[in-house]
Protein backbone atom coordinates (compact mmCIF):
# COMPACT_ATOMS: atom_id res chain seq x y z
CA UNK A 1 0.00 0.00 0.00
CA UNK A 2 1.24 3.47 -0.80
CA UNK A 3 2.93 5.62 1.83
CA UNK A 4 0.38 8.37 1.13
CA UNK A 5 -2.47 6.05 2.02
CA UNK A 6 -1.02 4.46 5.12
CA UNK A 7 0.17 7.73 6.64
CA UNK A 8 -3.17 9.55 6.17
CA UNK A 9 -4.63 10.31 9.61
CA UNK A 10 -8.09 10.75 8.02
CA UNK A 11 -8.01 7.29 6.47
CA UNK A 12 -11.18 5.19 6.84
CA UNK A 13 -11.79 1.49 7.36
CA UNK A 14 -13.13 1.26 3.82
CA UNK A 15 -9.96 2.81 2.35
CA UNK A 16 -7.71 0.43 4.25
CA UNK A 17 -9.71 -2.66 3.28
CA UNK A 18 -9.93 -1.50 -0.34
CA UNK A 19 -6.15 -1.08 -0.38
CA UNK A 20 -5.68 -4.56 1.02
CA UNK A 21 -7.97 -6.04 -1.64
CA UNK A 22 -6.01 -4.26 -4.38
CA UNK A 23 -2.76 -5.73 -3.07
CA UNK A 24 -4.33 -9.20 -3.06
CA UNK A 25 -5.60 -8.67 -6.62
CA UNK A 26 -2.05 -7.84 -7.66
CA UNK A 27 -0.93 -11.23 -6.31
CA UNK A 28 0.77 -9.64 -3.31
CA UNK A 29 0.31 -12.30 -0.68
CA UNK A 30 2.71 -10.75 1.86
CA UNK A 31 1.11 -7.45 2.78
CA UNK A 32 2.23 -4.94 5.40
CA UNK A 33 -0.06 -2.11 6.45
CA UNK A 34 0.73 0.74 8.82
CA UNK A 35 -2.40 1.67 10.79
CA UNK A 36 -2.23 5.38 11.77
CA UNK A 37 -5.24 5.19 14.11
CA UNK A 38 -7.55 2.60 15.65
CA UNK A 39 -10.04 1.49 13.03
CA UNK A 40 -12.77 -1.15 13.36
CA UNK A 41 -13.36 -4.10 11.02
CA UNK A 42 -9.90 -4.13 9.42
CA UNK A 43 -8.81 -7.16 7.36
CA UNK A 44 -12.15 -8.95 7.51
CA UNK A 45 -13.13 -11.97 5.45
CA UNK A 46 -9.65 -12.67 4.09
CA UNK A 47 -9.11 -16.03 2.40
CA UNK A 48 -6.41 -18.69 2.51
CA UNK A 49 -3.08 -17.76 0.96
CA UNK A 50 -3.01 -14.19 2.25
CA UNK A 51 -0.48 -13.16 4.89
CA UNK A 52 -0.82 -9.64 6.29
CA UNK A 53 0.88 -7.64 9.04
CA UNK A 54 -0.95 -4.70 10.59
CA UNK A 55 1.46 -2.29 12.27
CA UNK A 56 -0.21 -0.25 14.99
CA UNK A 57 -3.18 -0.53 17.33
CA UNK A 58 -6.44 -1.64 15.73
CA UNK A 59 -10.07 -1.34 16.81
CA UNK A 60 -12.90 -3.85 17.07
CA UNK A 61 -13.60 -6.90 14.87
CA UNK A 62 -10.13 -7.16 13.33
CA UNK A 63 -9.94 -10.35 11.27
CA UNK A 64 -13.65 -11.09 11.59
CA UNK A 65 -14.90 -13.84 9.27
CA UNK A 66 -11.32 -14.76 8.33
CA UNK A 67 -11.25 -17.95 6.29
CA UNK A 68 -7.68 -19.20 6.11
CA UNK A 69 -5.55 -16.05 6.05
CA UNK A 70 -2.70 -15.27 8.43
CA UNK A 71 -3.01 -11.90 10.19
CA UNK A 72 -0.38 -10.52 12.55
CA UNK A 73 -0.98 -7.35 14.56
CA UNK A 74 2.04 -5.48 15.88
CA UNK A 75 0.05 -3.59 18.49
CA UNK A 76 -3.05 -3.90 20.64
CA UNK A 77 -6.51 -4.90 19.46
CA UNK A 78 -10.03 -3.89 20.45
CA UNK A 79 -13.03 -6.14 20.94
CA UNK A 80 -14.00 -9.32 19.10
CA UNK A 81 -10.72 -10.28 17.46
CA UNK A 82 -11.47 -13.00 14.89
CA UNK A 83 -15.21 -12.84 15.39
CA UNK A 84 -16.79 -15.88 13.69
CA UNK A 85 -13.59 -16.79 11.84
CA UNK A 86 -13.69 -20.12 10.01
CA UNK A 87 -9.98 -20.79 9.58
CA UNK A 88 -6.53 -19.29 9.53
CA UNK A 89 -4.39 -17.62 12.16
CA UNK A 90 -4.49 -14.29 13.99
CA UNK A 91 -1.58 -13.23 16.18
CA UNK A 92 -1.83 -10.14 18.39
CA UNK A 93 1.56 -8.94 19.64
CA UNK A 94 -0.08 -6.96 22.41
CA UNK A 95 -3.26 -7.06 24.46
CA UNK A 96 -6.89 -7.36 23.34
CA UNK A 97 -10.21 -6.28 24.76
CA UNK A 98 -13.44 -8.26 25.26
CA UNK A 99 -14.76 -11.08 23.11
CA UNK A 100 -11.62 -12.58 21.56
CA UNK A 101 -12.68 -15.48 19.33
CA UNK A 102 -16.42 -15.05 19.78
CA UNK A 103 -18.25 -17.72 17.77
CA UNK A 104 -15.05 -19.03 16.18
CA UNK A 105 -15.57 -22.12 14.00
CA UNK A 106 -11.91 -23.03 13.39
CA UNK A 107 -8.45 -21.54 13.24
CA UNK A 108 -6.07 -20.18 15.86
CA UNK A 109 -5.95 -16.87 17.71
CA UNK A 110 -2.90 -15.97 19.79
CA UNK A 111 -2.82 -12.92 22.08
CA UNK A 112 0.64 -12.20 23.52
CA UNK A 113 -0.80 -10.14 26.35
CA UNK A 114 -3.92 -9.75 28.48
CA UNK A 115 -7.50 -9.87 27.23
CA UNK A 116 -10.89 -8.79 28.56
CA UNK A 117 -14.18 -10.51 29.32
CA UNK A 118 -16.09 -13.09 27.27
CA UNK A 119 -13.12 -14.84 25.67
CA UNK A 120 -14.17 -17.73 23.41
CA UNK A 121 -17.89 -17.45 24.02
CA UNK A 122 -19.79 -19.78 21.67
CA UNK A 123 -16.47 -21.20 20.46
CA UNK A 124 -17.27 -23.95 17.99
CA UNK A 125 -13.81 -25.31 17.29
CA UNK A 126 -11.12 -22.65 17.40
CA UNK A 127 -7.91 -22.62 19.43
CA UNK A 128 -7.61 -19.43 21.49
CA UNK A 129 -4.45 -18.68 23.46
CA UNK A 130 -4.14 -15.71 25.82
CA UNK A 131 -0.59 -15.37 27.12
CA UNK A 132 -1.64 -13.32 30.13
CA UNK A 133 -4.72 -12.70 32.26
CA UNK A 134 -8.37 -12.54 31.18
CA UNK A 135 -11.64 -11.30 32.67
CA UNK A 136 -14.95 -13.00 33.39
CA UNK A 137 -17.22 -15.40 31.51
CA UNK A 138 -14.63 -17.03 29.28
CA UNK A 139 -16.03 -19.95 27.30
CA UNK A 140 -19.69 -19.17 27.94
CA UNK A 141 -21.78 -21.69 25.94
CA UNK A 142 -18.68 -22.96 24.12
CA UNK A 143 -19.36 -26.07 22.05
CA UNK A 144 -15.90 -27.26 21.04
CA UNK A 145 -12.29 -26.16 20.65
CA UNK A 146 -9.74 -25.02 23.21
CA UNK A 147 -9.19 -21.89 25.27
CA UNK A 148 -5.74 -21.60 26.85
CA UNK A 149 -4.94 -18.90 29.41
CA UNK A 150 -1.41 -18.80 30.81
CA UNK A 151 -2.35 -16.36 33.59
CA UNK A 152 -5.44 -15.82 35.73
CA UNK A 153 -9.08 -16.05 34.67
CA UNK A 154 -12.03 -14.27 36.29
CA UNK A 155 -15.36 -15.54 37.58
CA UNK A 156 -17.74 -17.89 35.76
CA UNK A 157 -15.00 -19.43 33.63
CA UNK A 158 -16.65 -22.04 31.40
CA UNK A 159 -20.16 -20.99 32.40
CA UNK A 160 -22.68 -23.32 30.76
CA UNK A 161 -19.99 -24.81 28.55
CA UNK A 162 -21.27 -27.69 26.42
CA UNK A 163 -18.01 -29.00 24.93
CA UNK A 164 -14.35 -28.26 24.44
CA UNK A 165 -11.65 -27.59 27.01
CA UNK A 166 -10.35 -24.57 28.90
CA UNK A 167 -6.79 -24.64 30.24
CA UNK A 168 -5.84 -22.12 32.93
CA UNK A 169 -2.34 -21.64 34.29
CA UNK A 170 -3.34 -19.34 37.16
CA UNK A 171 -6.39 -18.74 39.31
CA UNK A 172 -10.01 -18.98 38.17
CA UNK A 173 -13.58 -19.42 39.39
CA UNK A 174 -15.63 -22.00 37.53
CA UNK A 175 -19.08 -21.26 36.18
CA UNK A 176 -22.12 -23.51 35.96
CA UNK A 177 -21.39 -26.90 34.36
CA UNK A 178 -17.58 -26.41 34.34
CA UNK A 179 -15.50 -28.96 36.23
CA UNK A 180 -11.76 -28.95 36.96
CA UNK A 181 -9.75 -32.00 35.93
CA UNK A 182 -6.10 -32.98 35.82
CA UNK A 183 -4.22 -32.88 32.54
CA UNK A 184 -3.53 -36.21 30.85
CA UNK A 185 -0.64 -36.94 28.49
CA UNK A 186 -2.61 -35.79 25.43
CA UNK A 187 -3.34 -32.45 27.10
CA UNK A 188 0.32 -31.95 27.99
CA UNK A 189 1.48 -32.79 24.47
CA UNK A 190 -1.10 -30.41 23.00
CA UNK A 191 0.00 -27.52 25.21
CA UNK A 192 3.68 -28.20 24.57
CA UNK A 193 3.20 -28.15 20.81
CA UNK A 194 1.28 -24.87 20.92
CA UNK A 195 3.73 -23.22 23.31
CA UNK A 196 6.71 -24.29 21.23
CA UNK A 197 5.09 -23.13 17.99
CA UNK A 198 4.19 -19.66 19.28
CA UNK A 199 7.15 -19.16 21.62
CA UNK A 200 5.08 -19.03 24.79
CA UNK A 201 6.95 -19.49 28.04
CA UNK A 202 4.60 -21.23 30.45
CA UNK A 203 4.94 -24.15 32.86
CA UNK A 204 2.53 -26.89 31.84
CA UNK A 205 2.59 -28.32 35.36
CA UNK A 206 0.72 -25.21 36.58
CA UNK A 207 -2.30 -25.77 34.35
CA UNK A 208 -5.75 -27.07 35.20
CA UNK A 209 -8.26 -28.23 32.59
CA UNK A 210 -11.93 -27.27 32.76
CA UNK A 211 -14.43 -29.42 30.92
CA UNK A 212 -18.23 -29.77 30.95
CA UNK A 213 -19.61 -31.49 34.01
CA UNK A 214 -22.66 -32.69 32.10
CA UNK A 215 -23.02 -33.26 28.38
CA UNK A 216 -26.54 -31.83 28.37
CA UNK A 217 -26.49 -29.09 31.03
CA UNK A 218 -29.90 -27.67 30.14
CA UNK A 219 -31.78 -30.94 30.70
CA UNK A 220 -31.87 -31.37 34.45
CA UNK A 221 -29.81 -34.20 35.92
CA UNK A 222 -29.32 -36.16 32.69
CA UNK A 223 -25.74 -37.22 32.04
Amino acid sequence: MTEELISNEEISTRQVNTGIKKEIANDSNLIEVKIPKKLDSIAVGLKEGVSITLKGDVGDFVGALTDGAKIEIDGNAGRYVGNNMTGGEIIVNGSAEDGVGFGTYAGTIIVHGNAGNGIGQLNKGGILVIDGNIGNLAGLYMLSGDIIVTGNAGIDTGDWMIGGSIYVGGTYETGTNAEARELDSDDKNKLKEIFDTYKIEAHISNFTKLEPKKLRPFYGDQK
